[in-house]
């Protein structure tokens, strides 16, 4: 399960460093760079923090929220801002891709925050319950 989190963060940093070199949009329009280039961040800084589960899930959903924020704003400049756009290029749907990327990443890292601290619990319990048997 843990493998399937990394994958899906290293999918999501592909996934940006892909819009940031091959998207016309992206570098043509300055601020759609550098939002690219603070959401990659965040994602490969997401990745080094293996022991750090909870920071982990913060800064997927904040991933998440500026990702979310940047594509409804790349749909409202190329739809409602009169730029006439003949074909849409797919790395328009890249941070789309990139949101389900980490929500699935969210679901996986809050399955194994339940599973330690269960296991944590399961370890008090046990260790309660010997104790208690030594004394009688």
């Amino acid at each position: 399960m843990k493998k399937i989190n990394y994958l899906t963060l290293i999918l999501a940093c592909a996934a940006l460093l892909t819009v940031m070199l091959f998207g016309k949009i992206y570098r043509a329009y300055p601020p759609f760079l550098v939002l690219t280039v603070i959401t990659l961040a965040i994602s490969v800084v997401n990745l080094f923090l293996i022991h750090h589960k909870k920071l982990q899930m913060r800064l997927c959903i904040y991933s998440s929220v500026v990702l979310l924020a940047y594509q409804v704003w790349i749909v409202w400049l190329l739809w409602f801002s009169g730029i006439k756009v003949v074909r849409f290029p797919i790395s328009t749907v890249f941070p789309l891709i990139c949101i389900i990327l980490n929500i699935i990443a969210i679901g996986m890292i809050r399955r194994i925050i339940a599973e330690e601290e269960f296991l944590k619990l399961m370890a008090k319990g046990s260790s309660r319950g010997k104790a208690r048997s030594r004394n009688r």
